[in-house]
């Protein structure tokens, strides 16, 4: 369990109360990775959504033959968000491209906690929306640029 205090610098989690922090935090594993670690693959079932605390992510996507690597995701940043979202299945690939520091947080325990929480759930996924509706504006000009 990693300390409820870290969770309220992140969007998802800021506006919650210190008890919901905690059941939040009961739920999160602190995983540190050298550059080059592969946190999944495009296509495989979503089980873990990680938040960036240090270092450097990035997604990559296969066009045809062709693999092409977005911008890097940094602090503060959320990946694998498709393990709280139907079909559960990752919508790009994501490794590590320096050491990082996540928080990892198993998808099926947090749609167990929306489910026991709604309000929270909610909240979550308000605040998912607005970062998956960013994050496909500025990606799509991204892709555009590398498959044009």
């Amino acid at each position: 369990m990693i300390s409820p205090d870290i969770l309220g610098f992140y969007p998802l989690f800021s506006g919650q109360s210190p008890e919901m922090l905690m059941k939040i935090a009961r739920l999160a594993d602190e995983k540190k990775v050298a550059a080059g670690y592969q946190l999944f693959f495009e296509g495989e079932v979503a089980k873990a959504l990680f938040l960036v605390r240090e270092g450097a992510v990035v997604l990559t996507v296969k066009m045809g033959d062709n693999t092409g690597e977005l911008e890097p995701l940094g602090k503060g940043e959320v990946v694998g968000w498709s393990s709280v979202v139907r079909p559960n299945l990752y919508k790009f690939g994501a490794y590590t491209n320096q050491k990082s520091d996540l928080l990892e947080f198993n998808g099926e325990k947090l749609r167990n906690l929306f489910d026991e929480y709604p309000s929270f759930g909610y909240y979550f996924m308000q605040e998912l929306a607005e970062v998956i509706g960013d994050r496909l504006v500025s990606k799509c000009v991204q892709l555009t640029s590398l498959f044009g």
